[in-house]
């Protein structure tokens, strides 16, 4: 069971690391994500479906608070996209901001995330 929760926390959140840091990913990707996780952890490859011993938020919680720290895709993307965002806000030079500033101006807007100056 330890080996399967080192597996999920760290190869099954960094594969989509890329797509979720650059994209808000639509709730499909989000929940195929998590089940892929919760099949992975409650018997893979079993022919009869797996019982969750508990439930994914509860694991989803901080090990201080009784969970196992999984990340919350949904959050985690969310945070990813607030952090390029601020270093939009917050640099002044670079080249990758010149090329996003060019394609869509100098206030690159992100109806969905918002960030506090």
């Amino acid at each position: 069971m330890a080996g399967k929760i080192c597996v999920i926390k760290s190869v099954s959140t960094a594969i989509p690391l890329f797509y979720l840091s650059v994209f808000k990913a639509p709730e499909f990707v989000y929940k195929s994500i998590i089940s892929i996780q919760r099949s992975f952890l409650w018997g893979w490859g079993k022919e009869k479906s797996p019982i969750p011993w508990v439930n994914w938020e509860e694991l989803c919680k901080p090990k201080e608070e009784g969970g196992l720290g999984f990340k919350d895709i949904r959050k985690f993307n969310s945070a990813l996209i607030a952090k390029w965002r601020w270093r939009f806000i917050s640099q002044e030079k670079g080249k990758w901001k010149e090329v996003l500033e060019s394609k869509y101006g100098a206030e690159l807007e992100c109806p969905h995330i918002s960030v506090k100056h």
